[in-house]
């Protein structure tokens, strides 16, 4: 997130401004089919208390969001992820669990509550143990076709942008460093019928389904 000419960070982020549709797009049907059997809802946030690791232009459209808050919200986002350690919610939630970033969310905060799936274990997804607790097949069509779409793309707005290999950090991470370009702080890295597996939220925000791992063939 070093300086750089605007018009080049513009691009960047009306290619990802697409890739986040896609993504919305993929995930409105499987809600629409399944709205009774998932949970999410403003304020349920319990899946919010992971320090998910993001991209740097995923973290580009957060400071960019950030920017268009008034000064005593985004005062308040800064000092909390300044202050952010393991185990806490994250920096944008307020008091009531609402996201004050949420038309700027990361593809994992996008996704998340959907079963999402993995080509490691085809046969198999999985969500959040408050979701799809009574649903023993998913239309694969629905689940898979979509999610398959989403990392072909991911690979090809990072080369189409030059970007090669991800940096990965957290979003508290990403924020303070915003906030004090002094920091640069090192996060860790991010590593038919379908049936499902109801798993908690650390386990399902820590699977590492295809686009994420798409990031290593950019190496």
């Amino acid at each position: 997130m070093a300086d750089e000419p605007r018009g080049l960070a513009r691009a960047r982020q009306r290619r990802l401004r697409e890739h986040f549709r896609l993504i919305d797009d993929g995930v409105a049907p499987v809600v629409a089919a399944y709205r009774e059997h998932i949970q999410c809802a403003r304020g349920c946030s319990s899946c919010c208390s992971q320090s998910f690791s993001i991209t740097e232009v995923e973290a580009e459209a957060l400071v960019e969001g950030l920017e268009r808050l008034d000064e005593a919200e985004r005062a308040g986002i800064l000092a909390r992820a300044r202050d952010h350690r393991e185990g806490d919610a994250c920096p944008v939630l307020t008091a009531t669990g609402a996201c004050q970033l949420y038309e700027d969310r990361p593809r994992i905060c996008r996704k998340y509550g959907i079963p999402l799936w993995n080509p490691e274990r085809p046969e198999r997804v999985d969500t959040c143990a408050l979701n799809f607790r009574e649903v023993a097949d998913l239309d694969p069509q629905l689940i898979v076709e979509p999610q398959a779409a989403w990392a072909t793309d991911w690979i090809d707005l990072r080369r189409s942008l030059g970007l090669g290999p991800a940096q990965r950090k957290s979003i508290a991470v990403w924020l303070a460093e915003a906030a004090d370009p002094r920091r640069r702080l090192s996060g860790p890295p991010e590593s038919g019928p379908i049936s499902t597996a109801r798993v908690d939220c650390e386990r399902a925000g820590r699977a590492r389904d295809r686009d994420e791992r798409a990031d290593e063939t950019l190496k």
